[in-house]
Protein backbone atom coordinates (compact mmCIF):
# COMPACT_ATOMS: atom_id res chain seq x y z
CA UNK A 1 0.00 0.00 0.00
CA UNK A 2 1.61 3.39 -1.04
CA UNK A 3 0.78 6.80 -0.09
CA UNK A 4 -0.77 7.39 -3.55
CA UNK A 5 -3.29 5.05 -3.89
CA UNK A 6 -4.64 4.12 0.06
CA UNK A 7 -7.52 2.05 0.67
CA UNK A 8 -9.31 2.37 3.65
CA UNK A 9 -12.23 0.95 5.09
CA UNK A 10 -15.72 2.75 4.79
CA UNK A 11 -17.07 0.88 7.67
CA UNK A 12 -15.14 2.50 10.97
CA UNK A 13 -11.68 4.77 11.04
CA UNK A 14 -10.75 1.98 13.74
CA UNK A 15 -11.75 -1.06 11.70
CA UNK A 16 -8.80 -3.51 11.94
CA UNK A 17 -7.48 -4.83 8.03
CA UNK A 18 -10.28 -6.74 5.78
CA UNK A 19 -9.34 -7.99 2.45
CA UNK A 20 -9.93 -5.95 -0.25
CA UNK A 21 -13.95 -6.14 -1.32
CA UNK A 22 -16.48 -3.97 -3.22
CA UNK A 23 -16.90 -2.19 -0.11
CA UNK A 24 -13.49 -0.61 0.01
CA UNK A 25 -12.68 2.86 -2.03
CA UNK A 26 -9.02 3.37 -3.73
CA UNK A 27 -8.40 7.11 -3.06
CA UNK A 28 -5.65 8.94 -5.11
CA UNK A 29 -3.97 11.44 -3.47
CA UNK A 30 -0.73 12.46 -5.66
CA UNK A 31 -2.63 14.10 -8.23
CA UNK A 32 -0.58 16.21 -10.75
CA UNK A 33 -1.90 19.64 -9.27
CA UNK A 34 -1.15 18.19 -5.77
CA UNK A 35 2.06 17.09 -6.87
CA UNK A 36 2.81 19.90 -8.17
CA UNK A 37 1.85 22.49 -5.05
CA UNK A 38 3.59 19.86 -2.82
CA UNK A 39 7.06 20.73 -4.92
CA UNK A 40 6.02 24.53 -4.91
CA UNK A 41 6.03 23.90 -1.10
CA UNK A 42 8.73 22.50 0.00
CA UNK A 43 10.96 25.19 -2.45
CA UNK A 44 9.25 28.06 -1.32
CA UNK A 45 9.08 26.81 2.39
CA UNK A 46 12.85 26.38 2.07
CA UNK A 47 13.47 29.50 0.22
CA UNK A 48 11.39 31.75 2.37
CA UNK A 49 13.31 30.04 5.36
CA UNK A 50 16.98 30.79 4.18
CA UNK A 51 15.74 34.10 3.47
CA UNK A 52 14.40 34.74 6.77
CA UNK A 53 17.21 33.29 8.58
CA UNK A 54 19.53 35.51 6.72
CA UNK A 55 17.69 39.08 7.41
CA UNK A 56 17.26 37.81 10.99
CA UNK A 57 21.00 37.79 10.89
CA UNK A 58 22.36 40.32 9.20
CA UNK A 59 19.45 43.21 10.32
CA UNK A 60 17.71 42.11 13.00
CA UNK A 61 14.58 43.75 11.69
CA UNK A 62 12.43 41.44 13.93
CA UNK A 63 13.16 38.67 16.32
CA UNK A 64 12.84 34.80 16.17
CA UNK A 65 9.78 34.79 18.31
CA UNK A 66 7.99 36.92 15.72
CA UNK A 67 8.98 34.24 13.49
CA UNK A 68 7.71 31.56 15.28
CA UNK A 69 4.19 33.16 15.79
CA UNK A 70 3.95 33.61 12.08
CA UNK A 71 4.22 30.04 11.25
CA UNK A 72 2.03 28.99 14.59
CA UNK A 73 -0.33 31.34 12.93
CA UNK A 74 -0.47 29.80 9.53
CA UNK A 75 -0.18 26.21 10.92
CA UNK A 76 -3.46 27.21 13.25
CA UNK A 77 -5.43 27.93 9.97
CA UNK A 78 -4.24 24.58 8.21
CA UNK A 79 -5.62 22.56 11.34
CA UNK A 80 -8.84 25.41 11.23
CA UNK A 81 -9.46 24.14 7.62
CA UNK A 82 -8.73 20.34 8.24
CA UNK A 83 -11.27 20.14 11.66
CA UNK A 84 -13.98 21.98 9.42
CA UNK A 85 -13.74 19.79 6.33
CA UNK A 86 -12.51 16.23 7.50
CA UNK A 87 -14.65 13.12 7.55
CA UNK A 88 -13.07 10.86 10.25
CA UNK A 89 -13.64 11.89 13.51
CA UNK A 90 -10.04 11.03 14.20
CA UNK A 91 -8.43 13.34 11.55
CA UNK A 92 -11.04 16.08 13.81
CA UNK A 93 -9.69 15.11 16.66
CA UNK A 94 -5.81 15.31 15.32
CA UNK A 95 -6.55 18.43 13.87
CA UNK A 96 -8.28 19.61 17.30
CA UNK A 97 -5.32 19.13 19.27
CA UNK A 98 -3.08 20.96 15.99
CA UNK A 99 -4.90 24.13 17.07
CA UNK A 100 -5.23 23.75 20.84
CA UNK A 101 -0.82 22.91 19.79
CA UNK A 102 -0.65 26.49 17.57
CA UNK A 103 -2.30 28.40 20.26
CA UNK A 104 0.39 27.03 22.92
CA UNK A 105 3.22 27.75 20.49
CA UNK A 106 2.25 31.19 19.55
CA UNK A 107 1.55 32.08 23.25
CA UNK A 108 5.26 30.34 24.19
CA UNK A 109 6.35 32.86 21.60
CA UNK A 110 4.94 35.72 22.31
CA UNK A 111 5.74 35.13 26.68
CA UNK A 112 9.69 34.56 25.68
CA UNK A 113 9.43 38.55 23.29
CA UNK A 114 7.71 39.70 26.47
CA UNK A 115 10.86 38.74 28.52
CA UNK A 116 9.40 35.60 30.35
CA UNK A 117 11.71 33.04 31.12
CA UNK A 118 12.55 29.54 29.93
CA UNK A 119 12.43 28.29 33.32
CA UNK A 120 9.57 30.34 34.63
CA UNK A 121 6.73 27.81 35.84
CA UNK A 122 4.34 29.66 33.63
CA UNK A 123 6.85 29.05 30.06
CA UNK A 124 7.12 25.41 31.58
CA UNK A 125 3.87 25.03 32.03
CA UNK A 126 2.78 26.24 27.83
CA UNK A 127 5.72 24.08 26.79
CA UNK A 128 4.07 20.68 28.50
CA UNK A 129 0.88 21.82 27.15
CA UNK A 130 2.82 22.34 23.42
CA UNK A 131 4.46 18.58 23.79
CA UNK A 132 1.06 17.01 24.73
CA UNK A 133 -0.97 18.56 22.06
CA UNK A 134 1.41 17.51 19.69
CA UNK A 135 1.69 13.60 21.41
CA UNK A 136 -2.24 13.89 21.30
CA UNK A 137 -2.44 14.82 17.52
CA UNK A 138 -0.14 12.10 16.78
CA UNK A 139 -1.59 9.71 18.16
CA UNK A 140 -5.11 10.50 16.12
CA UNK A 141 -4.01 10.78 12.87
CA UNK A 142 -2.06 7.79 13.36
CA UNK A 143 -4.97 6.03 13.38
CA UNK A 144 -7.38 8.03 11.40
CA UNK A 145 -7.46 5.81 8.09
CA UNK A 146 -4.79 3.50 9.16
CA UNK A 147 -6.06 -0.42 9.31
CA UNK A 148 -5.55 -1.26 12.15
CA UNK A 149 -3.29 -4.85 13.29
CA UNK A 150 -3.17 -6.44 16.65
CA UNK A 151 0.57 -4.81 16.80
CA UNK A 152 -0.85 -1.35 17.16
CA UNK A 153 -2.69 -1.99 19.92
CA UNK A 154 0.30 -3.61 21.58
CA UNK A 155 2.74 -0.77 21.02
CA UNK A 156 0.06 1.87 22.26
CA UNK A 157 -0.48 -0.34 25.57
CA UNK A 158 2.81 -0.77 25.97
CA UNK A 159 3.79 3.25 25.38
CA UNK A 160 1.54 4.26 27.75
CA UNK A 161 2.11 2.01 30.76
CA UNK A 162 6.08 2.38 30.23
CA UNK A 163 5.24 6.27 30.22
CA UNK A 164 3.25 6.06 33.29
CA UNK A 165 6.23 3.87 35.16
CA UNK A 166 8.67 6.35 34.03
CA UNK A 167 6.63 9.14 35.41
CA UNK A 168 6.02 7.15 39.29
CA UNK A 169 9.59 6.90 38.91
CA UNK A 170 10.42 10.20 38.27
CA UNK A 171 8.14 11.02 41.38
CA UNK A 172 10.02 9.33 43.67
CA UNK A 173 13.49 10.54 42.47
CA UNK A 174 12.29 14.78 42.19
CA UNK A 175 15.65 16.45 43.27
CA UNK A 176 15.75 18.15 47.09
CA UNK A 177 14.36 21.63 46.50
CA UNK A 178 12.56 20.92 43.17
CA UNK A 179 9.14 21.46 42.59
CA UNK A 180 7.33 18.28 41.82
CA UNK A 181 5.02 19.36 39.53
CA UNK A 182 7.17 21.50 37.44
CA UNK A 183 10.03 18.52 37.43
CA UNK A 184 6.94 16.19 36.54
CA UNK A 185 6.00 18.54 33.55
CA UNK A 186 9.46 18.71 32.03
CA UNK A 187 9.89 15.16 31.94
CA UNK A 188 6.06 15.10 30.15
CA UNK A 189 7.38 17.78 27.80
CA UNK A 190 10.71 15.72 27.20
CA UNK A 191 9.14 12.53 26.36
CA UNK A 192 6.08 13.34 24.74
CA UNK A 193 8.01 14.40 21.55
CA UNK A 194 9.88 10.83 21.85
CA UNK A 195 6.72 8.99 21.92
CA UNK A 196 5.20 10.95 19.02
CA UNK A 197 8.35 9.85 16.91
CA UNK A 198 7.30 6.20 18.16
CA UNK A 199 3.83 6.49 17.52
CA UNK A 200 4.75 7.34 13.44
CA UNK A 201 7.66 5.19 13.26
CA UNK A 202 7.08 1.99 15.07
CA UNK A 203 3.72 0.99 13.63
CA UNK A 204 4.19 -0.77 10.22
CA UNK A 205 0.76 -0.13 9.60
CA UNK A 206 1.45 3.56 9.13
CA UNK A 207 4.23 3.38 6.62
CA UNK A 208 2.10 1.19 4.33
CA UNK A 209 -1.09 3.35 5.03
CA UNK A 210 0.07 7.12 5.54
CA UNK A 211 3.83 7.10 4.38
CA UNK A 212 3.76 10.51 3.76
CA UNK A 213 2.57 12.01 7.65
CA UNK A 214 4.68 8.97 9.19
CA UNK A 215 8.18 10.76 7.80
CA UNK A 216 7.00 14.24 8.08
CA UNK A 217 5.52 14.18 11.29
CA UNK A 218 8.19 11.89 12.92
CA UNK A 219 10.55 14.45 11.46
CA UNK A 220 9.14 17.04 12.93
CA UNK A 221 9.12 15.75 16.29
CA UNK A 222 12.74 14.79 16.28
CA UNK A 223 13.92 18.22 15.24
CA UNK A 224 11.68 19.91 17.81
CA UNK A 225 12.90 17.24 20.33
CA UNK A 226 16.80 18.69 19.49
CA UNK A 227 15.52 22.14 19.30
CA UNK A 228 14.22 22.03 22.94
CA UNK A 229 17.79 20.18 23.80
CA UNK A 230 19.75 23.54 22.31
CA UNK A 231 20.78 26.35 24.88
CA UNK A 232 19.37 29.01 22.89
CA UNK A 233 17.49 29.44 19.58
CA UNK A 234 19.28 32.67 18.32
CA UNK A 235 21.56 30.91 16.33
CA UNK A 236 21.84 30.78 12.35
CA UNK A 237 21.50 27.10 12.52
CA UNK A 238 18.55 27.40 15.23
CA UNK A 239 16.50 29.79 13.56
CA UNK A 240 17.16 28.14 10.42
CA UNK A 241 16.19 24.76 11.61
CA UNK A 242 12.91 25.77 13.52
CA UNK A 243 11.23 27.34 10.59
CA UNK A 244 12.21 23.70 8.62
CA UNK A 245 10.40 21.77 11.43
CA UNK A 246 7.23 24.11 11.15
CA UNK A 247 7.53 23.65 7.28
CA UNK A 248 7.25 19.98 7.96
CA UNK A 249 4.28 19.67 10.40
CA UNK A 250 2.37 22.07 7.45
CA UNK A 251 3.58 20.01 4.72
CA UNK A 252 2.18 16.79 6.97
CA UNK A 253 -1.24 19.01 7.72
CA UNK A 254 -1.20 19.76 4.10
CA UNK A 255 -1.37 16.19 2.96
CA UNK A 256 -3.97 15.30 5.27
CA UNK A 257 -5.71 17.91 3.86
CA UNK A 258 -5.34 16.79 0.80
CA UNK A 259 -6.81 12.92 1.28
CA UNK A 260 -9.24 14.69 3.31
CA UNK A 261 -10.35 16.46 0.20
CA UNK A 262 -9.95 13.53 -2.19
CA UNK A 263 -12.02 11.31 0.03
CA UNK A 264 -14.65 13.37 -0.50
CA UNK A 265 -15.01 14.26 -3.84
CA UNK A 266 -14.71 10.43 -4.64
CA UNK A 267 -17.89 9.83 -2.30
CA UNK A 268 -19.96 12.42 -4.04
Amino acid sequence: MTDTNMQYSTSSDMTPEQPESATSTQVVIWTPPFIVLFSALIGFGLGIASLLTFIWLNSGLYSVERIGMIYSVVLLVIWLVILITAHSWWIRGGALFGIIWATCTFGQFWLSSHGVSSQDPLTIQMHTATASSLLASALCLSIGRTRLKSWDAILLWLLLLLFCAYLAYGYLKVPAGTSLILFIEGRIAYWALILSVAIWWLRPSCWRDQPGPTILFGLASILLFFLNKASTLTTEQNVFFLQVFFLFLLLGAVRILQRERRIHIQQR
